[in-house]
């Protein structure tokens, strides 16, 4: 089962998370008023920066995520993920190796 990942509803944030038997962090930003960027880094090593985050769709490639899982944003209606709606019906979820 996916697990949600708690996002504030503020527009820019980092966060450090465990989850399964890596180390997580996760930041952000608001780029526009619309748009949200992410980056992700696992066990130190960056995997995506400031990529721009997208509804419904696994945040990193599949030669990055490997088993280790990956992430999505789940939006009402698949609207933009936006800062205000992160507590509400814009969340952040991750999805082990297993489940991708």
């Amino acid at each position: 089962m996916p697990q949600q990942v708690n996002l504030e509803a503020v527009p820019n944030q980092s966060l450090t998370i465990r989850l399964g038997d890596h180390r997580y962090e996760i930041t952000v930003k608001m780029i526009s008023i619309d748009v949200m960027s992410v980056s992700i880094a696992r066990d130190d090593m960056l995997l995506i920066q400031n990529q721009r985050a997208m509804p419904s769709m696994l945040l990193l490639p599949a030669y990055l995520a490997g088993n280790a899982g990956n992430f999505a944003f789940i939006t009402r209606d698949d609207e933009y993920p936006h800062w205000e709606k992160f507590t509400s019906d814009h969340l952040l979820f991750y999805y082990s190796g297993d489940e991708v």
